[in-house]
């Protein structure tokens, strides 16, 4: 592997660990979201109980998927 070879792939490392940082700190901010909307002294107050479980759900489906991706890297 040449110079410029080794540069590509490091520029590609670099943008794919900028996505990952990026893609996770979207998914905690709308975990942060879900939780607030749990919260019945926070968001949860002004929520239907079906918003509720719908949030209950996605945040349920969310820590699957999570787990699920640190089972397949390790």
């Amino acid at each position: 592997m040449d110079d410029k070879e080794r540069q590509t792939m490091r520029e590609h490392i670099v943008y794919l660990a900028s996505q990952l940082d990026q893609t996770r700190r979207v998914n905690q901010q709308q975990v942060v979201f879900i939780k607030r909307l749990l919260d019945p002294e926070d968001l949860g107050h002004a929520v239907s109980n079906e918003t509720r479980q719908l949030a209950y759900q996605l945040l349920i489906e969310n820590h699957h998927i999570e787990r699920a991706s640190w089972q397949q890297n390790n």
